[in-house]
């Protein structure tokens, strides 16, 4: 943790951020008379690190450097536990602009975005903290973000509609409260709404990461839709062929990935692999011209799961033993490695990257995913897995009440309860 703590500082170019301290910040914030923004960012998380990375070090950040305190939240991080209790995530990253003076939420942004996108959020939130706003659009995504964070998706999903139904054609806000507004949609499995607006959105969405989740949306809620997932599918090749389509490396290997799902679940494995392969050669590019190992490790989750899908598990067993090399103390790497050799049935392999993996790594959600990746090696291999899901289940109570999962705890219960039987 604490080597992800000095890449964190390192890779944020002019943006003076404070490091998993929510009450300095809020402190520097309210004697500042300034919002705070919050990144809220995990390791594991390739879109994180591609953000902080990528534009929240872009020099283009530099006209609101000093408008806001900068907040870098580590969600695995004990110490953060209260703070992402209180903001409850709907995915990483997630970026908040709260007003120090209440902790009211100013703003919600989730997920990638261009630097002129998350410029122009971070100044809309700057104008709405000190009243310079009264946007009835800007009002409305407020309270949309008070219910989210409240968990009432169905006030979310009404506030961010009339959001998104007050914004001005031009407000470059209008593509974001899209998103969220689709998201509360989907939360509320109200797919018939989130057709209907997809639809009716599509072909306005900008050439952004923004664009691609939105099309990514539309084609989950169109199960049953044909023309709809067309429409989707359609849209998000253009948004990756448009010339000045503002999409990091990153951004574009996600909605390769999408299509490339959108493609095998429509029956099109040729052009499925086409795309994956397309996303190989962008991953792949990006990681040559990456200045070191830390920047250069950003893609590679994107690149471990496309060289899986590919059918080149050598490939990701080559770079992801490399980087374990070049990076000790980050548990991603072996924790990867670990998945390659379980595919490839390497199972001593699998079972010692595993063991680093999780000696390296903190309670947190994450660290249930990989004990679960533990307890199918150990199966295969046909040793006993009650320790493992006892551990998964430990680890499960210990994190914040808003990553707790009811369901997933009684499932390892009845698993836990099988497993000491044998």
């Amino acid at each position: 943790m604490i080597l992800a703590l000095a890449l964190l500082a390192s890779v944020h170019g002019s943006l003076d951020f404070i490091e998993d301290d929510y009450p300095k910040a809020l402190a520097v914030a309210r004697a500042q008379h300034k919002p705070v923004f919050v990144d809220f960012w995990a390791t594991w998380c390739h879109s994180c690190l591609s953000m902080q990375r990528f534009v929240l070090a872009d020099p283009g950040m530099k006209p609101v450097a000093n408008d806001v305190v900068w907040l870098a939240i580590e969600t695995e991080t004990e110490k953060n536990k209260p703070v992402v209790e209180k903001y409850p995530l709907d995915g990483w990253p997630t970026f908040l602009l709260i007003d120090p003076a209440n902790e009211k939420i100013l703003g919600r942004f989730l997920g990638s975005g261009s630097v002129q996108e998350i410029r122009g959020f971070v100044e809309d939130g700057v104008r709405a903290m000190h009243g310079a706003s009264n946007d009835p659009a800007w009002i409305a995504q407020r309270e949309g973000d008070a219910a989210r964070n409240q968990g009432d998706f169905r006030g979310a999903a009404g506030a961010y509609g009339r959001a998104v139904s007050l914004s001005q054609a031009d407000d470059p806000q209008r593509p974001e409260r899209l998103n969220l507004y689709m998201a509360a949609l989907r939360r509320l499995q109200d797919r018939a709404t989130c057709v209907r607006t997809g639809v009716a959105e599509a072909r306005g969405m900008p050439a952004t990461a923004v664009g691609a989740d939105f099309m990514a949306a539309l084609f989950d809620c169109a199960e049953h839709d044909p023309k709809a997932r067309e429409l989707a599918m359609g849209r998000l090749r253009e948004i990756l062929d448009a010339k000045d389509a503002a999409l990091a490396a990153d951004d574009r290997s996600d909605a390769l990935a999408n299509l490339s799902e959108m493609y095998d679940a429509t029956s099109r494995h040729e052009k499925a692999a086409a795309a994956m392969r397309e996303r190989a050669a962008v991953l792949e590019k990006a990681a040559a011209a990456a200045p070191d190992a830390t920047m250069a490790s950003t893609f590679d989750a994107h690149r471990t799961e496309t060289y899986l899908y590919l059918k080149e598990p050598q490939k990701a067993e080559q770079l992801l033993a490399e980087r374990e090399k070049q990076m000790p103390g980050d548990y991603n790497p072996p924790a990867r490695l670990a998945r390659v050799y379980f595919e490839e049935k390497k199972l001593p392999e699998a079972e010692a990257a595993v063991g680093r993996a999780l000696d390296e790594m903190p309670k947190s959600q994450r660290r249930v995913g990989i004990l679960e990746l533990k307890r199918k090696i150990l199966a295969a291999e046909g040793k006993p897995t009650a320790g493992v899901l006892r551990e998964q289940l430990d680890t499960l109570r210990t994190l914040p009440s808003t990553q707790r999962k009811p369901k997933q705890e009684a499932e390892l219960e009845q698993k836990l309860a099988a497993a000491q039987k044998e």
